[in-house]
């Protein structure tokens, strides 16, 4: 994961100059958790064309598309709403996920800890924006600018009370996860996903099956 390799420059740094100690991620806790209950399963899940994007600051970076679409997957396939499929299938969702990253003060924030030889901590940020849309049976629902934040400390910095310190690619998983359920939760509350359905079985099928 991209925002693991940054982060991981930097303590290569950190830890030449003095040998700091392990970073510690976390996930924004002031962003409410919705839960893979909260979202309401379908009795047929929607089979969709799964169309993902990585980027970081507005650029694509392809190589990343890939962890991208694995973690999506496993993500839908939990929700019990959509399933990723790559033939007959009732439309597409696609996803871009923008990585919103200075890398610039990460670096200096790192160098800056090493100096201190692991004393002193810092703390740098990953912001993430996604962007959502379902197309199907002509009709298209979409979510943008939907938002969450990962925390990384260098040096001996504790997480928040109550907080549980993760690695950095186990918490970009899990803002992808909070991100996408609160999504689907929305779109089934406000009726747009659950009014979807399943298109007709084509003429010369039904015939067929008659």
């Amino acid at each position: 994961m991209i925002h693991h390799r940054f982060v991981m420059a930097i303590l290569f740094c950190c830890a030449a100059i003095t040998g700091c100690s392990s970073p510690k991620s976390f996930v924004d806790p002031s962003i409410p958790k919705v839960s893979y209950d909260d979202v309401k399963r379908r009795a047929e899940p929607l089979k969709l064309k799964l169309v993902v994007e990585f980027q970081r600051n507005g650029e694509h970076l392809p190589k990343v598309d890939s962890t991208l679409r694995d973690n999506t997957e496993r993500v839908l396939r939990g929700t019990g709403v959509i399933v990723a499929a790559n033939d007959q299938t009732a439309g597409e969702i696609k996803i871009v996920v923008n990585n919103i990253a200075d890398l610039a003060s990460a670096r200096a924030k790192g160098f800056g800890t090493g100096l201190t030889f692991g004393l002193a901590s810092s703390t740098v940020t990953d912001a993430y924006e996604m962007a959502l849309t379902i197309t199907i049976n002509g009709k298209t629902i979409s979510r943008s600018a939907v938002k969450h934040s990962l925390f990384t400390i260098i040096g001996h910095g504790k997480v928040p009370e109550g907080v549980e310190s993760i690695p950095a690619n186990v918490a970009f998983e899990r803002v992808l996860e909070q991100m996408i359920l609160r999504v689907l939760h929305e779109m089934q509350s406000t009726g747009e996903l659950t009014q979807v359905k399943l298109p007709a079985p084509a003429s010369w099928l039904v015939s067929a099956k008659g």
